[in-house]
This record gives C-alpha cells, sequence and structure tokens, in this order.
C-alpha cells in the first residue's frame, strides 16, 4: 500500500464487510487514526509497519492485514535467540474463507522473504500484546478494546498449520446479578482501619493518573509471557482520547492513607462506558462529529469495559482487589449500567476468572493468538 486512496479503502474496508454480512452490530472497529499512524510511520511502536491490501481481481479490496515486527516483543516470547524477530501480524479482514486463505498465503510468503522463523498474531503495533482471534462466541458482539472475527477465521488458520497460544477469554458480568456482599461500596471506617484511600479522579485528571498507574501497571503485569513495558508517553497516547468518554466513578484509584498524593496506586480498575456503537457508527474514524455523538449518548451508555485492573506485587494477596470489585460493581450499580465486560483473562490466571465468576460473571468469547514456526531458512532453499 502506497497511496491515500489504498488507505482509505484499507480503513473503510471493515465496515464494508460488516455490512455486507449482516456483522455491522457486532465488529469492533480499528481506530482510523491509529492505521493512518502506521501508514505515514508515526506513532511509538519500535519498527516499521507494512499495510498490505488484496483485490478480488476485479479491483475490490477483498482483504487487508498489517504486518510488523518488534524486538520486544520477540524477546518476550523467547525467540530473541535466533537472528530474526516473527514476523507479527493484525488488522486482519476478509471477506471470505478464500480471501482469507490467499492472505495467509502471502504471511507465508512475506515470512520467507524476510526470513523470519516465526509468524505470530493477531497483535498490533503496541508496547504489550493487543488483539487475538476468536475461536467461539462469534454470536455475541464485540467491545471496547478486544477482538471480533467471523467463525471461517480459525478453521483457516488452523488449516494452514497454525497453533493456538494463549487461550484466553473475555467476561460479561450483568449488574444485576452482582450479589449485595459485592457490591456493597467500602465505608469510611474501612477505609481507616485499613489504612487506605480511594483517590477521586476528575475528567482533567487523566495525564496525573496515568503517571501515577503506570509503575503499578508495569509491575503487575511483568511476569506475563507478552508483556513488554510501558513509557510514559506509550501509556499517555493510549489514554489521550478517554476525557470526553470517561465515567469518572467507573475509575478505581486505591492507594496507602499516609502516601503521597501523587504515589503509584496499590491496586487500580480502569473502567469506561463501551464508545463501541458510536465507533462502528462512524467506522472507526473519530473526527468531530462522532466525538460531539459520543458527548451526546455518553450518558445514554449502559454497557461498560473494564480496560485493564492491577495490584502492586507487594499489596498482592492483601484483599485489594476486593475492595476495587466492590467500589466498581456500587458504580455500576448506583449509575444504572446493565453489564461489565472484561476484555481479556487468559486462562492460565484463574485467580482474575474468580474474580468476576463470584460477582455473577460468565465468559463471553473463547480467543487465542495464532503461531506458526517455519523451517530454517537454508532449508527453505
Amino acid at each position: 500500500m502506497s497511496s491515500r486512496a489504498d488507505l482509505a479503502e484499507f480503513i473503510d474496508l471493515a465496515p464494508r464487510l460488516s455490512r455486507a454480512r449482516g456483522e455491522e452490530d457486532h465488529y469492533v472497529p480499528l481506530f482510523a487514526a491509529d492505521i493512518r499512524d502506521w501508514f505515514a510511520g508515526r506513532g511509538w511502536f519500535d519498527e516499521p509497519v507494512e499495510l498490505w491490501l488484496f483485490d478480488d481481481g476485479a479491483g475490490e479490496a477483498a482483504a487487508r492485514v498489517m504486518c510488523h515486527r518488534s524486538a520486544a516483543l520477540a524477546a518476550r516470547l523467547h525467540t530473541d535467540e535466533v537472528s530474526a524477530p516473527p514476523l507479527f501480524f493484525g488488522a486482519v479482514e476478509a471477506a471470505d474463507a478464500q480471501a482469507l486463505g490467499e492472505l495467509i498465503a502471502f504471511l507465508v510468503e512475506r515470512a520467507e522473504q524476510v526470513a523470519a522463523p516465526r509468524i505470530f498474531g493477531p497483535v498490533s503495533p503496541l508496547p504489550n500484546v493487543t488483539g487475538g482471534l476468536l475461536t467461539e462466541g462469534q454470536h455475541r458482539p464485540g467491545f471496547f478494546d478486544t477482538a471480533w472475527n467471523p467463525a471461517f477465521y480459525w478453521p483457516a488458520f488452523a488449516e494452514a498449520g497454525f497453533a493456538a497460544w494463549g487461550p484466553a477469554h473475555t467476561w460479561e458480568l450483568p449488574v444485576g446479578s452482582i450479589p449485595a456482599t459485592r457490591a456493597t461500596a467500602v465505608t469510611a471506617a474501612e477505609w481507616d482501619r485499613r489504612g487506605l484511600r480511594r483517590r477521586h479522579v476528575s475528567r482533567f485528571g487523566l495525564r496525573r493518573l496515568a503517571d501515577r498507574l503506570l509503575p503499578t501497571l508495569n509491575a503487575a503485569f511483568s511476569d506475563l509471557p507478552y508483556y513488554t513495558d510501558i513509557s510514559p508517553e506509550q501509556l499517555r497516547s493510549q489514554m489521550q482520547g478517554l476525557s470526553a468518554l470517561m465515567d469518572p466513578d467507573l475509575i478505581v484509584d486505591i492507594t496507602g492513607a499516609d502516601d503521597p498524593a501523587e504515589a503509584p496506586p496499590r491496586c487500580f480498575a480502569l473502567v469506561v462506558p463501551d464508545p463501541v456503537p458510536t465507533l462502528r457508527r462512524h467506522g472507526g474514524r473519530l473526527g468531530v462529529r462522532a466525538v460531539v455523538d459520543l458527548l451526546r449518548h455518553r450518558r445514554t451508555m449502559r454497557d461498560a469495559v473494564l480496560v485493564i485492573q492491577g495490584t502492586d506485587p507487594r499489596h498482592q494477596g492483601s484483599g485489594l482487589l476486593s475492595l476495587a470489585i466492590r467500589e466498581l460493581n456500587s458504580a455500576l450499580i448506583a449509575n444504572g449500567y446493565r453489564r461489565l465486560r472484561v476484555t481479556f483473562i487468559a486462562d492460565d490466571n484463574p485467580a482474575s476468572a474468580a474474580v468476576f465468576a463470584r460477582s455473577g460473571g460468565r465468559e463471553m468469547h473463547r480467543l487465542v493468538f495464532v503461531d506458526r514456526s517455519l523451517p530454517p531458512s537454508e532449508e527453505r532453499r
């Protein structure tokens, strides 16, 4: 892809295909601004991004994919011992199984061209893995900051020799099913007794919040096999659009009663009203019209998304997460939300899953990353 016309077609392909298949209320659009940054070589990912667009032979786009490299992610996936990093891919869209098969064949060809020993995805060029491929639950719609794809994707990758890696689930929690014991706000006496306090977060304090969260976020996720440390600039960039969307009551920031004002939280939960219905209406373009649309409908958004939560490892096991969940559940009920959705809980993290199961939650989608090793370059000749 090299032209602005191709870029527009790349951006428009996802909403066009979703409409053609009757899936416009299921798919999750990527932010058009992120795609433009990939195309222009801007942003804070560490290596160049390639955007590829495939037509159907009659001149109409039928598939797309983004390819990228990341030494940091390669190291986390234990591929740093080889001379070339894996070929990572994402932003996959295909009109049908045949088009997807052609796209997968291209990924193998491209990996061979750049001597990549491995193909891994779908992942975005972020400082940590986001993405994934749904293998079950496609009849349920996707939501903010997660993946959605038609049912024919996983069989096509499996048939092409890709293995499932890192199975996980999204979760859904109907607010009306939350037990009272899990939805009682923490009292002032409890905070005092525990030597803790909850900091209020305003719409105008998101940059300060990002700076506070970062040490706890990196520490809490450092042991995950796919996580690479996030820099202050990266986190600010990811959070900069939340001020028009956020509900301050849904952001939980717990610290010690005597900790400094800007000390990192001991435990936090970042939850936002789900903007995906608005993003679908605008095809992922977050321009003036979309922002006005978000502001107009902000008070009517009844679904919330837990984007991320974390506890400082020094305070894990001390009951802080239970306090955070009580505060969150209480706010969901008080503010009239109908359900909470949780973006990604790996199957090897049963403790996190249990937190939502105890509140009445259930698994929503199953997703995996797909992984295929290629023979050494000399064996391909």
